[in-house]
């Protein structure tokens, strides 16, 4: 096998500059609204499955009801 062929390790110093760089930007994502935003979700996954059903059902007894 040849120099040229052998693989080298990654630079450690670059590896830590990029991961302090993906730190920042998690921290920065987790700001004063992330945990409304994550509520927010919560709430849109357990809605929108039923959202279709719910207002048919209520389209439904709307009509009846007149």
């Amino acid at each position: 096998m040849s120099s040229t062929a052998r693989l080298h390790p990654p630079d450690s110093k670059l590896i830590d500059q990029a991961l302090r760089r993906h730190l920042q930007q998690c921290h920065a994502a987790r700001g004063r609204w992330f945990g409304a935003a994550m509520l927010a979700e919560q709430i849109h996954h357990l809605v929108l499955p039923r959202f279709a059903t719910t207002v048919a059902l209520a389209a439904l007894l709307l009509i009846l009801a007149c």
